[in-house]
Order: C-alpha cells, then structure tokens, then sequence
C-alpha cells in the first residue's frame, strides 16, 4: 500500500497536464468505488457546507492569513487577524483541515497547503465568492424548477432557472447590466477560464493571416462580440501587415468603453442584427455561442452569411464535446449554461447542425487545447463552396 500511495504522490509531483488530469480521473473513480452507502450520503451532505465554509474562510482572510508565511498560526492568532470568535474559528479551522482545504500540524495549529494558497489569490476568492452567492442561489432553484416544467430542456434565455431564482422577468445579461458589482465579478471568473492560444498550430489561418499581408483594402477579421479587442490586438500584433484590417464589434454600450486601439476599428453592431462588415476574410465569435440556446445561434449565423463572401470563413471558437464519455468539468459548464442562460456547450453533431440551419457547413475543426477543455475553432463556410 505504501509503495502504492508513494508512486501516486510521485505521478502527481511529475507528470505533464494530459497525465495529471487522468489520474485525478481515476482517483476520482477509485474513491467513488471505495464510498460505502453511508460516505455517499455524507459526502452529498457535506458539498453544500463545504462551499460555505470556503466562503466564510475567504471573507474572513483566513486564507490569506494562513498563507502569508511559511509557519504555522495558533487558532487565537487566526481569529485575532480576523477579528472572529476563537472558539467559532476553532471549529472552522478543524473543518476546513478535515476537508483538506489547509493543513492541522499540532493541537490548535494550522499552516497553509496547495488548496489554501490557491483560494488565497483574490481572483480565487472572487470566483469562489461567485459561485456561492450567485451560482449557488441559481442551483438551489435548479431542481424545483425543473419539476415545475415536468423534466424538460430549457431552450429559452428568458425562461431558464435563473428568472427563478432572482425573481425577474429579465434575461441574466439584461439582469447583470443593472448590477455592474456582478458584472465585474463575473468577468474575473471569465478571466479563470481563458483558454490557451487559438492560433498557434491554426496552420490555415497563419498562412492566410501572411498571405493577407498586403495593401489589400479588405477587412481581414471581424472579431463579432469582441468586447475590448484582445482577439485582435493577437492577431495585429502577430501579423503587422493586417494593420487598419480588424475590426471589433460588440453592443454600443460595450464599444464606448473601449479605448482607440491603433490598428483596429471599433464599431457598434448586434450581432442579432444584420453584419455590417461585407466580405471579411473570417468572421470570428469567442464563447458567443454558449451563451445562446439554438434559435438564436442560428440568427446570429444567417446574418453573418448574408455578409459573407464566397472565400470567407467564420472560426466558431468554443469547446467541442465528445459523444460520449464527457469529463465533469465540461458537463459541469454545460449545466451551468442551461441554468443561467438557456444556452449548452456543443457536440461536432450539434455544431454541424447549427451549421446547416443556417445555409453553412463544418470545414474543419483546429482542436487547440488540453484533452478535457475540448478548445476548438470550428471553421465553418457557405454550403454551396
């Protein structure tokens, strides 16, 4: 058993990304195969107060605290630096180590582990914060609402668990934009989930991107929902010669905010609406469509194929599910796309149709990222080609 368990402590010091995420796949499997009836239960129990104890620990600091030096702190001095009750962090800090979410070296002594340092980062603490008191109200009405609608899909953005749950007729964009405090914690966990470099081993497009870098008055790329304009700052600063060729798009609320980027346009179109920019090489959308159940998906599609000229492209960038066996991770953003937002996370078959509703077809799909994020540019183009 130990030459077992040192071999595992070995694996998880060592290993590369793809081997670390199939050991914590089957480590995941091993415990479940080893729960009795009672630690099932138990666990199921305990996920909900565990989350709130996380909560608590980081409005509190105790991350923080604990993770700010090297040595152990006392239950009095934690709860001093925090102002709490000794005998309330006593118990929290003793949770807290039974979880191990921090480490308990001595009676009443506590230092910090690989968990604590991590929840102890602000944007940490801002997506943890998150997920309580907004995700987690929104999960709470989650099986309830469904009942109420007798177990079927939600593929209404102004239908879905959401509405439930903060008690509003308004879809969760619509909500969120009267609540600016939301809409900043919302984009730091945005910001957890950025995936790596769409265009790095995008062979294709790298060789259009140069082939493209001429004097050439036709617009290259049409970042469409764009917001500030990282996309394109990318591709300006990869490929000079597409300078004054990018173009940003989003909602005029979003474009006034945006600072003069040099090299780039910035211009205010709905993406529900029809697409200004006539005949741009590639017509790029980032995490658009997840956002959005199937109706909507498709108009956005068919006002981009009425633009589009018989060469152009546009990069879906998005996860691709696979058919079958899906990791929790993106089963879990899927689930949480529905509840909040009637939208879902796609399969190549449910991207393909998409494609065909709106008188476009699948050219290829570049897959760029880690085998469980599933990262991919789906390239699509005029069905007639």
């Amino acid at each position: 058993m130990d030459s077992i368990v040192s071999q595992i402590q070995i694996l998880a010091r060592e290993a590369g990304p793809a081997d670390k995420a199939r050991l914590r796949s089957v480590l995941r499997q091993v415990l479940s195969d080893l729960g009795s009836p009672q630690d099932t239960l138990i666990q199921l129990y305990n996920g909900h107060l565990r989350n709130a104890v996380v909560r608590l620990a980081i409005s509190s600091g105790l991350f923080r605290s604990l993770s700010q030096g090297q040595d152990a702190l006392s239950v009095t001095q934690l709860a001093k630096q925090s102002g709490a009750s000794p005998q309330l962090f006593e118990r929290i800090l003793r949770y807290l180590a039974s979880n191990n979410i921090i480490e308990e070296v001595g009676q009443g002594q506590f230092k910090a582990n690989n968990t604590t340092h991590i929840l102890a980062d602000k944007k940490a603490g801002i997506f943890a914060s998150h997920s309580f008191d907004f995700t987690g109200r929104v999960v709470q009405a989650f099986p309830e609402f469904i009942m109420e609608n007798n177990y079927e899909d939600v593929t209404d953005g102004t239908k879905t668990v959401f509405q439930k749950a903060f008690d509003t007729d308004l879809h969760c964009f619509s909500w969120l934009a009267q609540h600016p405090d939301q809409v900043e914690e919302m984009q730091q966990v945005m910001k957890s989930f950025r995936s790596s470099d769409w265009i790095q081993g995008f062979d294709q497009f790298e060789k259009e991107a140069l082939d493209a870098e001429d004097n050439s008055e036709r617009v290259f790329l049409v970042d469409v929902g764009g917001g500030s304009g990282h996309q394109c700052i990318e591709v300006r600063d990869r490929f000079p010669g597409l300078h004054g060729r990018l173009v940003v798009h989003d909602l005029p609320e979003v474009v006034k905010e945006v600072l003069e980027i040099p090299g780039i346009k910035i211009e205010a179109n709905d993406m529900f609406q029809e697409q200004k920019v006539i005949g741009a090489r590639f017509y790029y959308l980032r995490r658009i469509f997840h956002d959005w159940p199937d109706a909507q998906c498709t108009l956005i599609l068919k006002n981009l194929r009425s633009s589009m000229a018989s060469d152009s492209r546009v990069l879906i960038d998005e996860v691709v599910l696979p058919e079958t066996n899906v990791p929790w991770q993106s089963a879990m953003a899927d689930l949480a796309m529905m509840i909040l937002l009637g939208g879902r996370e796609r399969t190549q078959k449910q991207w393909a149709a998409l494609a065909v509703q709106a008188g476009l077809r699948i050219a290829y799909i570049h897959a760029y990222n880690d085998p469980v994020s599933f990262h991919s540019v789906i390239v699509l183009e005029l069905d007639h080609v």
